[in-house]
């Protein structure tokens, strides 16, 4: 039976609630009331104000209550599924902190960070061990194709606990594609290795807070430092000068012929470069374009709730008495 569609007048508040909740239920993963305030599209309210708007929602069966959780969706499967990707997720943080330890040992490797799920605090059968990793500058396609060869050659290629399919060196660190999707993975990754990295992504990635203005910076208190041991130094030292330029600029060329091989035809060339970027100082590949998917996933959403899919730049002039009407299923 077709949900029922129903009409309300909503102010700003309430309307940034719904959509901070409508990008997680894309994951089916409630939030809790902090989480939620930390990714508002607005800036710090009162408690009372949010506790006041969160009472309206819930009357109105917009949105529902399970303990400290807060959904779309009046289903507490997906809280108790969300409970137990914690648990899990908690296991598998130190099992990510033991191989980042183990990748920063790779040449030319300066950061490690962990991202994907369990950066959310989530982890389940289905989740792979994703890694971001930034790199020394003009010696990022070395880095990633030794690690590459390493998931094949010693882990046949094994996914899920080993996924670095995301790379930037350290002279670029801001993050060209800038939207919901790359703020929220960019405000949730987890330092493991490189604290003066992570701060280094941070300050160069300040538009996140244009997307989240609650954020907080997570604690990099316990992140090593990176320091070369003296093994690695002399590795880079031999791929450096113009014997490491020729291999920079053929693993560079090699990788970007296969992806072109398998996935191209898939893809238009615009999506291609996003999924598959191929730059000398950032790579990326995901073959099923997830960060195109999840975005269009999230403008039907808005669109079905009967929100607009301008964002949460559309309010940088209005009162947080606005009135909007929002249509939900």
């Amino acid at each position: 039976m077709e949900a029922k569609r129903v009409e309300r007048i909503l102010t700003l508040v309430d309307e940034q609630i719904i959509r901070t909740l409508l990008y997680y239920d894309i994951f089916n993963y409630p939030l809790k009331s902090e989480e939620i305030i930390r990714f508002l599209g607005i800036p710090a309210i009162s408690h009372s104000v949010f506790v006041s708007r969160i009472n309206f929602l819930k009357e109105q069966k917009i949105i529902f209550q399970f303990g400290n959780f807060f959904s779309l969706k009046d289903n507490m499967a997906f809280i108790e599924r969300r409970i137990k990707g914690n648990r899990e997720a908690e296991k598998f943080l130190l099992l990510a902190a033991k191989k980042a330890r183990f990748i920063s040992r790779f040449p030319f490797v300066r950061g490690v960070l962990a991202s994907g799920s369990l950066s959310k605090g989530y982890m389940d059968e289905n989740s792979d061990l994703d890694f971001f990793i930034i790199t020394a500058p003009k010696r990022l396609w070395i880095a990633r194709t030794l690690l590459v060869l390493y998931k094949r050659l010693f882990l046949f290629n094994a996914h899920k606990y080993f996924c670095v399919n995301y790379f930037v060196d350290e002279d670029h660190l801001e993050i060209e594609e800038k939207n919901l999707f790359t703020a929220t993975e960019l405000a949730t990754v987890i330092p493991l290795y490189g604290v003066n990295q992570f701060e280094n992504l941070h300050q160069r990635n300040a538009w996140i807070t244009d997307f989240f203005p609650n954020y907080e910076k997570r604690d990099v208190s316990n992140v090593p430092v990176s320091i070369p041991s003296i093994r690695k130094r002399l590795i880079e030292k031999c791929l450096g000068g113009w014997f490491g330029s020729y291999l920079e600029k053929y693993f560079r060329h090699k990788t970007l012929s296969r992806w072109k091989r398998l996935y191209e035809k898939d893809y238009s060339a615009s999506d291609f470069k996003v999924a598959f970027k191929s730059k000398s100082y950032a790579a990326k590949n995901h073959d099923k374009n997830f960060q195109r998917r999840v975005m269009d996933i999230y403008q039907d959403k808005l669109k079905s709730a009967g929100l607009n899919s301008n964002g949460q730049f559309n309010w940088a002039s209005r009162s947080n008495s606005t009135l909007v009407t929002g249509k939900l299923h």
